[in-house]
């Protein structure tokens, strides 16, 4: 079956849609919670997107709505992508974490554990007072988030919440520090 390429747009129509949808579109985008520096980024792949799939636009006056649905589906690929490598970082950084204290080290590797160890414990000691604790419980006292909860007169949403920025602040400045997990 030979290709057939879409329908390219006329350029003056397509500019004249692209001029119309801008502003607005990059405003839909940021009410979607993109950060504000990805913004311009995925608002440029949505028009180009619609360039090439110009066909499947039935009509130019429902551009749009068109390119808010372009817009949103690059937005959730983009979240799936970002959730997908937050999880292995967590993952990652987790096992670094019970690593820390326990004797589960290779023969050979004393060094490494303790170059990543000291790193752990710098990075740790740059977290707040708050963090630092909720830190230490969890992953030096193996206490869930109700338990930490408890102890430090908070709710366990409110611990999960500042285990998760722990996590990427630390995962962060590891990173910082070159140091990575090699699990």
């Amino acid at each position: 079956m030979p290709f057939i390429p879409e329908p390219m747009p006329e350029i003056n129509e397509y500019t004249e849609v692209v001029q119309a949808h801008h502003s607005g579109l990059r405003y839909f985008i940021r009410s979607l919670g993109v950060q504000s520096a990805w913004v311009d980024d995925i608002a440029q792949e949505a028009f180009l997107l619609a360039y090439r799939k110009w066909g499947e636009l039935d009509r130019a006056e429902n551009a749009g709505a068109w390119l808010r649905t372009i817009a949103r589906n690059l937005v959730m690929n983009e979240l799936t992508k970002t959730s997908r490598r937050q999880r292995l970082i967590d993952e990652n950084l987790t096992t670094l974490l019970l690593d820390t204290e326990s004797g589960n080290r290779a023969p050979g590797a004393a060094e490494e554990h303790a170059i990543r160890n000291r790193a752990l414990i710098e990075c740790i000691d740059g977290l707040s007072k708050r963090s630092r604790e909720i830190i230490r419980a969890r992953y030096f006292d193996d206490r869930n988030s109700t338990q930490i909860g408890d102890d430090l007169n908070m709710k366990s949403a409110t611990v999960r919440k500042i285990l998760f920025h722990s996590r990427q602040i630390l995962a962060d400045c590891l990173r910082s520090k070159a140091i990575h997990d090699a699990h």
